[in-house]
């Protein structure tokens, strides 16, 4: 079964501060893949499936989501429940896209490693 990436087209700046948060800590191994379960939409069904498309065929606007580790999906959670609880210090303390990037989104080693894939790979990556 081939696995297709999605690509984004808008993600929140991501500055040093996003160092020691690494989740990729080697080279991608061709030889060892898995498919990840629940990332097929719902339209993608053998009733649907038009046949075989030609190598060349390119598709634009596709997105890549990346997952945050469950210690920085919990990080986020506290956060929120933070923002909305008065007796926090981080009580109505909102942050931007590019400052929430930088607190809560992927390590720039991570964006490097994952960008350097895709382009082997023969994606064309229009913006991080």
């Amino acid at each position: 079964m081939a696995v297709i990436l999605l690509l984004t087209g808008c993600v929140a700046a991501l500055l040093s501060q996003t160092a020691g948060r690494e989740l990729i800590r080697q080279r991608v191994d061709e030889r060892s893949r898995v498919t990840l379960a629940g990332n097929t939409r719902p339209e993608a069904i053998a009733d649907n499936d038009r046949g075989v498309v030609r190598d060349d065929l390119a598709l634009d606007h596709m997105m890549l989501q990346l997952k945050r580790s469950p210690a920085q999906e919990q990080a986020v959670a506290k956060f929120i429940d933070e923002l909305h609880d008065p007796n926090s210090p981080n009580f109505h303390k909102w942050l931007t896209a590019a400052e929430f990037g930088q607190r809560f989104g992927a390590a720039e080693s991570d964006i490097r490693a994952v960008t350097i894939w895709l382009k082997s790979q023969g994606f064309r990556i229009n913006t991080v």
